[in-house]
């Protein structure tokens, strides 16, 4: 008898944990992609590309830049230059700032050995006005070129609700 007891209530507590964890994700992955930066020496003649088709155009969606650097990357910051072609064939071009560490030097990305991951958000919640593909085109806009220690640089769109 004690352990029928036992075992639902460890049944029980199993399914209200899956029950939470199923019901407060309110956030998808649209889209999420990597550019791998040769020998992690960017040129500022490397674009970094990513193509999204994007079908839905109700939900609000975060848009994240995620970056992958070393440890002896010679600065706080990255400057880049970011193209968007809208699906009308439209573009605009924005020059973004992203902080990857604080006034002391130390990195706001996590570490694993002498690697860092940071993921920054550049726009929260977006709606895109149109269906269709969307293109956005980065190309590191720092004075020093090729820019060292960059290994990867990623996009991302988070759905995040259907109707806030």
């Amino acid at each position: 008898m004690k352990y029928k007891k036992t075992y639902s209530v460890i049944v029980s507590s199993i399914l209200l944990l899956m029950f939470l964890v199923f019901s407060c994700k309110k956030t998808s992955t649209v889209y999420s992609k990597y550019y791998y930066i040769e020998k992690e020496e960017w040129s500022s003649q490397d674009t970094a590309k990513f193509r999204v088709d994007i079908i839905d155009t109700i939900s609000l969606n975060d848009v994240n830049i995620k970056i992958r650097h070393g440890e002896l990357y010679p600065y706080s910051n990255l400057y880049v230059f970011l193209t968007t072609i809208y699906p009308d064939k439209s573009q605009k071009t924005d020059t973004i700032e992203l902080i990857l560490a604080n006034s002391k030097g130390e990195w706001y990305g996590s570490g694993l050995g002498d690697m860092y991951d940071i993921t920054l958000p550049i726009k929260k919640n977006v709606r895109f006005a149109k269906s269709g593909v969307y293109q956005f085109y980065f190309v590191h806009a720092m004075r020093q070129d090729p820019l060292p220690n960059i290994s990867e640089f990623g996009f991302e769109i988070i759905r995040v609700s259907k109707n806030r």
